[in-house]
């Protein structure tokens, strides 16, 4: 069991990363439906040669789960989450956005009663998470203002990833992890692809081929990210369950806390670094002290 929790620990971990990496890209002209558009189409490509089977499964009903795990698990997740930056403070929507663990569980809670169990352990540790999450977030700086579109849409994006998580298990039942994120790839890039078209976006490919920070990160975005990561992922899942693995989402604003105070100078706070302390007490904790 240790090692599913490291691999999906290892999947947070480079998660935590992808907001410098599109930070980065978004700066060099690049739109958020630029960059979903780009890593999903080339993980889908790279994974492509390896595994060709079942381009269209036997059956619809199959065929649409995939198309809901692609777009809760993709295109609306993603596209719910940067947009949200638009309309609230960054706080707000990492904040909700990190919560995402706590909708898992309640959600699993309402929709499975006969076989979902919450442990006063569970509790607790997601109740100290929160607040170190919370902590890390703010950063030293108490400020949270209502910004309703934007919390809202935050709040979708967390709901999208809780409704993934829980769809993966039920079609983990069937089809193995590889084929699962294959798909996943697929729907979430057909699906973006109408966003793009409304807001008349294309992509400048003159600022990939002459920029190799671009498509430096692109590539860490579509190969680690996405396609290492989402098979790492759906795998962790498949073993541990959606509550445990999600728990150590949790652990994304830390890690990207302590990348961007390396990469791009941003200071920590005591504040912070006790959140930080708080947040793998409470991870600990809500996991059984695995």
């Amino acid at each position: 069991m240790l090692l599913y929790y490291l691999l999906a620990l290892g999947c947070v971990f480079f998660w935590g990363c992808t907001f410098i990496s599109s930070k980065i890209l978004l700066q060099a002209g690049l739109t958020p439906v630029d960059i979903l558009l780009l890593r999903f189409g080339l993980a889908y490509g790279m994974l492509l040669p390896f595994y060709r089977k079942h381009l269209v499964l036997p059956s619809w009903k199959d065929e649409a789960w995939m198309a809901f795990l692609g777009i809760t698990g993709g295109s609306l997740y993603f596209l719910t989450e940067n947009s949200a930056i638009k309309y609230t403070l960054t706080t707000n929507a990492s904040l909700i956005v990190s919560l995402t663990p706590l909708y898992t569980m309640l959600l699993m809670r309402v929709l499975n009663r006969k076989t979902t169990r919450l442990s006063s352990s569970m509790l607790l540790g997601s109740l100290l998470a929160v607040i170190g999450v919370f902590s890390v977030v703010m950063n030293g700086h108490i400020l949270l203002e209502l910004n309703p579109l934007g919390d809202f849409l935050s709040l979708a994006s967390g709901l999208c990833w809780s409704f993934y998580s829980l769809a993966y298990c039920r079609v983990a039942e069937k089809w193995s992890a590889l084929l699962i994120t294959r798909k996943l790839f697929f729907w979430g890039f057909i699906t973006a692809l109408p966003f793009a078209f409304l807001q008349d976006s294309s992509v400048d490919f003159s600022i990939i081929a002459g920029q190799p920070v671009v498509w430096g990160n692109l590539l860490f975005l579509g190969v680690v990210a996405s396609l290492l990561c989402f098979f790492g992922w759906n795998v962790a899942v498949s073993r541990i369950g959606a509550i445990h693995a999600n728990n150590l989402i949790y652990f994304n604003p830390l890690i990207t806390l302590l990348v961007a105070h390396q990469v791009l100078g941003e200071p920590l706070t005591w504040m912070s670094v006790s959140g930080m302390l708080l947040t793998i007490l409470g991870v600990w904790v809500a996991n059984g002290k695995r």
